[in-house]
């Protein structure tokens, strides 16, 4: 991988993308109709309490078939969150701040995978080329995905995965340059890569197979419906992690002992990346949640 990949990271534009997020999720509330597996979607997690694991502030999100807001201790109900169904499996909050929560639930709605974005890049399927996704990464071979223009006036970018490489090209005055690197599966429909500069970058794919989004990642945690078992307990004293670190490691072996792999290996690849400057408590995590 070369660092031309940074020319497509560098694409983020911060505050611009605050406007484009209001625009953005406005739409998506009222178009939802317009995609009934996002609607099924939207329907099954209807009064479902999520707990989330590793995170600072927000620990339980609830959504009530009108609004997503968190439940604060003792069942206190906080102010709703901008929200936006992006696809089926997938919730878009829009923070207070500069960044955005996006969440990917599993199939059988018992997890969810929080993540904070950092920014992100919308992108439409070249000529209606995509087709619906059944089976990942394979349906999406050979179709080419551009970046939609918007107010940010980024520079032209598109995605393409050839089989074995996840093609990322950006525009450079009238050059295209074109980075392949090998991503890894990092969610139901989600390929991750890393850029130079070590930011996580997540490429996500709907349903439909006619959008993606490219997601500069500042966080990944961890998160399970209230009916999910939750039995892994260790304390921070134990571990020697913080007390968030800790939150998660206990919720990353319960997902072993669940036989979650895919959402384990992710926040496996994440522990690797905090606990990078301490390598005998990583080995240590490592020997913990290290699965047959």
């Amino acid at each position: 991988m070369t660092a031309r990949i940074d020319t497509m990271v560098n694409m983020f534009a911060r505050l611009p993308l605050l406007l484009l997020a209001n625009l953005l999720l406005c739409g998506l509330s009222l178009s939802q109709d317009a995609y009934p597996e996002v609607t099924k979607f939207a329907k099954g997690i209807e009064n479902i309490t999520w707990n989330l694991r590793g995170t600072s502030g927000l620990k339980h999100l609830k959504y009530d078939g009108k609004s997503v807001f968190e439940i604060k201790p003792g069942g206190r109900q906080g102010s709703p969150y901008e929200h936006a169904f992006v696809d089926a499996g997938v919730l878009r909050l829009n923070f207070r701040g500069a960044n955005t929560g996006w969440y990917f639930f599993s199939d059988d709605l018992k997890y969810v995978t929080p993540t904070t974005v950092a920014g992100e890049i919308n992108f439409k399927a070249s000529g209606g080329s995509g087709k619906r996704i059944a089976s990942f990464p394979r349906d999406i071979e050979g179709v080419t995905w551009e970046s939609i223009p918007d107010e940010r006036k980024i520079k032209p970018g598109t995605l393409r995965w050839n089989g074995r490489e996840l093609e990322i090209g950006a525009k450079n005055g009238e050059t295209w340059v074109v980075d392949k690197v090998v991503p890894v599966i990092a969610n139901r429909r989600v390929l991750e890569v890393i850029a130079p500069d070590g930011s996580v970058i997540w490429c996500a794919f709907s349903e439909d197979g006619k959008e993606a989004w490219l997601l500069q990642l500042e966080n990944i945690f961890g998160g399970y419906a209230e009916s999910t078992p939750s039995k892994a307990a260790l304390t921070a004293q134990e571990t020697g992690l913080t007390p968030q670190l800790n939150d998660l490691a206990n919720h990353a072996e319960d997902l072993k002992n669940a036989g979650e792999r895919g959402r384990l290996d992710t926040l496996r690849r994440q522990f690797q990346r905090k606990l990078k400057d301490n390598a005998a408590l990583s080995q240590k995590v490592t020997q913990r949640l290290a699965t047959p």
